[in-house]
């Protein structure tokens, strides 16, 4: 990371703690106005893009009826799709067909919901937005779609195992668990498809790894908190749910200081032949199969190489990358 790059991320990490969070987007709503502007600016510029299209280019990567795909996307980089996000989605459950399955991660912000429930604010699942982009958000309203219950971690699903899929997501209080949407991924050996976006906004399978195996190198969990909610069926649900620890994650892959070990793992897992790219629109994409992934994920994890990783450690642990 550069100097300048370095000292921006400090003032934003800077920012965000000290600030109110009111004042913090108003600070960054015209950076973030522009950048928008500029990228729907270029898509409408560039050449259309069909269902057709889109429905060919994931036939490329392999997938193909009654598969179970987990879909993390940019809706921004595809291209000009005609239809936008719609498009997008009917895409995918056309080449899975009804005997596969879809899902999206729904995910909002903990530290939000935490702030709504002092503030007395009743959370409910039915009409909480998704966090995660135009494409989950779209999806988690459609015709056959149901949500996992969970406050700030839920999943959206369609298909043939989407019940089965979304249904024991309250039982832990871990977000990735045995019965959690991830778990559920693994069990049924489905696959994690990434749109237009890094390995680190995808890896939920490295998560269900912290969860459930007893000897993780270290505790990446805070101590269990109650939160109250309505899910999407309109129950009330009061529980325990724990998060991922902010100080422990401040090195994760899908954090400023955790872009090192992104590479390195992105590169690792292309060499191993468990991700592999293909072109989805306009823009580079990938898939693993959540199995194999994890294996791998986990003998890693046993040599002391995990999403946390920084040079530093290496360097004191004396592992080299090439011999992983």
């Amino acid at each position: 990371m550069s100097f300048g790059g370095g000292l921006i991320h400090s003032v934003r990490i800077w920012c965000k703690r000290f600030l109110p969070s009111f004042v913090v987007n108003a600070i960054r709503f015209p950076e973030r106005y522009l950048q928008s502007r500029k990228k729907s600016q270029r898509r409408k510029n560039s050449p259309p893009i069909s269902l057709e299209r889109l429905v060919s280019d994931i036939k490329t990567s392999g997938i193909g009826p009654g598969d179970i795909i987990m879909v993390h996307s940019s809706l921004s980089r595809i291209g000009n799709v005609t239809g936008s996000a719609e498009t997008v989605i009917k895409s995918c459950l056309d080449v899975v067909t009804d005997e596969g399955t879809v899902i999206m991660p729904c995910f909002n912000s903990a530290e939000q919901v935490v702030k709504d429930m002092k503030s007395g604010k009743q959370l409910d699942l039915r009409d909480m937005k998704s966090a995660t982009g135009i494409i989950t958000e779209t999806f988690r309203t459609q015709s056959g779609v149901c949500r996992s219950s969970h406050p700030f971690s839920s999943v959206c699903a369609w298909g043939k195992q989407a019940e089965y899929i979304v249904s024991g997501h309250a039982t832990h209080e871990h977000v990735c668990h045995e019965n959690s949407p991830v778990g559920r991924l693994v069990e049924l050996n489905g696959k994690v498809v990434g749109i237009g976006i890094p390995i680190a906004q995808g890896l939920g399978v490295a998560h269900y790894l912290e969860d459930t195996w007893d000897k993780f190198p270290f505790n990446v969990h805070t101590s269990p908190f109650e939160v109250s909610y309505i899910d999407n069926e309109g129950n009330p649900v009061k529980r325990l749910v724990s998060r991922y620890d902010p100080y422990v994650s401040r090195t994760r892959i899908d954090y400023p200081e955790g872009a090192w070990i992104g590479e390195k793992l992105t590169n690792h897992l292309t060499n191993k032949g468990i991700l592999k790219r293909f072109t989805f629109g306009d823009v580079d994409s990938w898939i693993m199969e959540a199995v194999p992934l994890y294996n791998e994920l986990k003998r890693l994890a046993e040599k002391g190489v995990t999403m946390y990783l920084t040079e530093d450690r290496l360097t004191d642990q004396n592992r080299d990358v090439s011999n992983w």
